[in-house]
Formats: structure tokens, C-alpha cells, sequence
């Protein structure tokens, strides 16, 4: 295969992933607590070196790369704008740190995502309703219905004279979270409570979306113009391909 048509196709490749983060990026953009994927690019080693038949700086023929390929998507943690809504279960976490849920498989999540509810229980949970919302102990938080209960500035559920602190935890990187949809991430390792002097929750607030619908449509005309680029370097290459053929076989 020609060098030309391989690193154009690794472009096209590359392009149509990035295009696929925008997309699901785009489509967020007006999802509570939802953080945004960033495509990553690096410049492509040689097939020689991909395959450690060689190494990067060696000079030989084989160093020559060319292209990119993407090689991850990191998420951008960067808080999103913090709307009043007036809702008692919309929860907003001010500065660092997540709510921690529980899944059906019995692992505990992390979310941004403040828009809970209460089901037919009590119980506060998220706002799909399957996963309730964990105290500091670790047991989901049941509330009495038609009975006024708040949630302080420090992230405390008060009724009747009671108080449960919300679990607000953090990991010791944010490296170390995956995502796993449904707004939640999966922590790699252990996770630590937010400080107490640190725990700031606004009740009847949201934490809306940190993906800009603006810079999303930018960087997907961006991007489908790459991808195009590609494609019209591929079909040139394959022209001129057939075009040698040709020659050869009248030749």
C-alpha cells in the first residue's frame, strides 16, 4: 500500500473518532453535570517502530513516520455553570468533589450530576431513579414524605431535628475515574471525603453541562473538514494507482 493512501487513511481514522467525541459531546450539551471528552493526537510512529522492529531516532528508513492516530480521550473535569432552579432535589456541588451513588451491580459511582428526585420509597436518588444517593456512612438517604426537610450549605439532609451528611468524596486523581455513562464515573482506586471545611452544596441549584454547544459545532466543521481532506487524499492516491496500472498493463 502506498505510504500516501496508509497515512491518509490513519487521518480519516483518527478524524472520524475525534467525530464521534464531538457527537456525544454535543449531545450533552444539556445534561446536568456532564463532562465533556477531548479527542488526544499523536503523531504516528512508523509501522517499523509500531511493531518494535526499530526505534524512534534510529534515522534508518524505517524513522519516518507520518500522520496522526488518536491515542485517548481525556475527559475536562472544568466546572460547568451553576443554575438556580428552585428545586428542592437539585443538588449543585460548589468547588471540588462528587456525589457518590450506588449502582444495581453494588459498586459505588461518582456523579456531578445534581438532578435527583425522590422515589415512591423516600429515598433520594438520581435522576433515572435506579441509583439512590449514599450518606457519608455509606446507606442511601430516606426521607418522610410530606415532612419539610432541607439540605444545609455544608451538604447535611436535616428533618425532623436529624441530620445525614451527603457523602461528598473525591479520588486522589481524576485520572484515575472512567466514565461508564449514565453521567457516572467508575473510581480506579480509593476515594477520599471532601474536607469538612471544603463541603459546599447549594440546594434548589444545578451544575449544568460543561459542553458548549458554540465550540462543539466549531470543532465538528473543523474536524469533518479534516476528515474530508482525507478522504480526497485517499481517492487521489487510488487514482493514482489505478492510473499506474493502466500504464503498466498497456505497457
Amino acid at each position: 500500500m502506498p505510504l500516501g493512501l496508509y497515512i491518509a487513511a490513519d487521518g480519516a481514522q483518527a478524524q472520524s473518532k475525534r467525530l464521534e467525541t464531538i457527537a456525544n459531546n454535543l449531545a450533552n450539551v444539556d445534561t446536568a453535570g456532564f463532562k465533556p471528552d477531548i479527542a488526544t493526537f499523536q503523531a504516528r510512529y512508523s509501522e517499523a517502530i509500531q511493531q518494535n522492529q526499530d526505534f524512534p531516532g534510529s534515522q534508518s528508513i524505517n524513522d519516518i513516520g507520518g500522520g496522526v492516530k488518536v491515542i485517548q480521550t481525556q475527559t475536562n473535569f472544568a466546572a460547568g455553570r451553576i443554575e438556580h432552579t428552585g428545586n428542592d432535589t437539585d443538588l449543585a456541588i460548589i468547588g471540588e468533589g462528587f456525589f457518590q451513588v450506588q449502582g444495581g451491580d453494588g459498586q459505588q459511582y461518582l456523579t456531578r450530576a445534581g438532578d435527583m428526585r425522590l422515589d415512591n420509597t423516600g429515598r433520594l436518588v438520581t435522576a433515572d431513579g435506579d441509583r439512590p444517593v449514599l450518606s457519608a456512612d455509606g446507606s442511601s438517604i430516606t426521607l418522610t414524605p410530606g415532612v419539610p426537610w432541607n439540605i444545609s450549605v455544608d451538604g447535611f439532609v436535616q428533618q425532623n431535628g436529624e441530620a445525614a451528611p451527603l457523602a461528598l468524596v473525591r479520588p486522589e486523581s481524576l485520572n484515575e475515574l472512567t466514565k461508564v455513562g449514565s453521567n457516572l464515573f467508575r473510581p480506579g482506586g480509593e476515594v477520599e471525603p471532601v474536607a469538612a471545611n471544603q463541603r459546599e452544596v447549594r440546594q434548589g441549584y444545578l451544575e449544568m453541562s460543561g459542553s458548549n454547544s458554540t465550540r462543539q459545532m466549531m470543532s465538528m466543521i473543523e474536524t469533518s473538514r479534516a476528515f474530508e481532506a482525507n478522504a480526497k487524499m485517499i481517492q487521489n492516491q487510488d487514482q493514482m494507482v489505478q492510473n499506474l496500472v493502466g500504464r503498466l498493463l498497456r505497457a
